[in-house]
């Protein structure tokens, strides 16, 4: 899901994106956000407007449930009520979002997934009727994507996410001193994702997530231990977290310094290096299904084409790469992610962090 939120920035033009994810009758089970999360905008969110004061000027959440697949265009909130309202002035204004378009998402069935929402700025133009035929036209692609998503393997490969390292400065009792911005959603994200509970938890519950995820390496730690390392896989990635002590300068507690970072799996790396490369979209699923040992007439058959579409679209695509054929593709691809940053993950990870052979 962050690959496809990161991946819409391209298409569409949006400045932040989310999902949420729900369940048939339309009930949010968690989301995921772009960016840092706050709680305290997301706690108000949830206690005052969430299917309550929202309704005074715009639709309930809950209202999707009846909703049909399709997008919810941008008019709608474009008025005077919406943006004199307690809900853009205290929620979206301090998030910076301004004009937004939602995708309501249905399987295959008709069962409800979720909802896409694409959020502007007030420095950006609004969406308009083409950015929301263009949302349409994606959504049969979301559906088909979440009804079969798989998640990661322990033995696939990462790379780092365009996502910095967070970090956290916790106290001989796991309570929770300083955090960088971005590090609450990373630490939401290591445990069940974002929900409404999750994500409204009070200041004094988070020393409780700190010691169901890292207790152990905490408690060693305290227990004059040196520094150490984990890791987790779970769908949203793969996360690498390593704990060292700091000795305090003068009289006082030592704290405990832990750095997140999130890596994805090799194929996100890969989509994302032919996306950067001007490619069309027919010609990087070509590409990234020859670069996984497909062949012409396999991917004809899948995508219900002739070869000669198949071969006309590696053609432009080996073109617009400077390469002759799909070695010299998958060479040129490999030197790209290659030079992704892998600043700040330690060479304990080379294994790990290794691209595909």
């Amino acid at each position: 899901m962050p690959a496809l939120l990161e991946a819409l920035h391209e298409v569409l033009g949006s400045s932040r994106n989310l999902f949420d994810w729900t369940d048939t009758a339309g009930r949010l089970l968690r989301y995921d956000i772009e960016g840092p999360v706050d709680p305290q905008i997301a706690r108000l969110y949830f206690e005052r407007f969430h299917n309550r004061q929202e309704v005074e000027c715009m639709p309930a959440f809950a209202s999707i449930r009846h909703a049909p697949a399709g997008v919810r265009g941008a008019l709608e909130l474009k008025t005077e009520a919406f943006f004199n309202s307690a809900l853009y002035h205290e929620v979206w204004k301090p998030q910076h979002f301004h004009s937004r378009i939602e995708g309501v998402v249905r399987g295959s069935a008709g069962q409800l997934l979720g909802s896409l929402v694409l959020y502007r700025s007030a420095k950006d133009s609004d969406f308009d009727s083409e950015d929301e035929q263009a949302l349409a036209t994606l959504l049969p692609w979301v559906a088909r994507g979440l009804e079969s998503t798989k998640i990661s393997r322990d033995d696939e490969h990462f790379l780092p996410s365009p996502e910095r390292t967070e970090t956290l400065l916790v106290g001989p009792d796991a309570e929770l001193r300083h955090a960088t911005a971005g590090a609450f959603r990373l630490l939401l994200q290591m445990d069940c994702g974002l929900t409404p509970v999750t994500v409204s938890r009070p200041s004094d519950t988070w020393s409780c997530l700190l010691r169901k995820l890292f207790g152990s390496a905490l408690e060693e730690l305290r227990a004059g231990g040196g520094g150490r390392a984990m890791t987790l896989i779970n769908a949203a990635g793969c996360f690498l977290v390593e704990f060292s002590r700091l000795h305090p300068w003068a009289v006082g507690d030592g704290l405990v310094q832990i750095q997140v970072r999130r890596l994805e799996a090799h194929e996100v790396a890969l989509h994302r290096v032919l996306r950067e490369q001007g490619l069309s979209a027919a010609q990087i699923r070509v590409c990234a299904a020859t670069y996984a040992g497909r062949t012409s007439v396999e991917l004809a058959q899948e995508l219900g084409v002739a070869i000669s579409t198949v071969v006309d679209h590696l053609r432009k695509a080996y073109r617009a790469l400077n390469v002759r054929d799909g070695a010299g593709m998958r060479r040129d691809v490999d030197r790209r992610v290659a030079q992704l940053n892998l600043c700040g993950v330690s060479s304990r990870w080379a294994s790990l962090c290794a691209p595909n052979p």
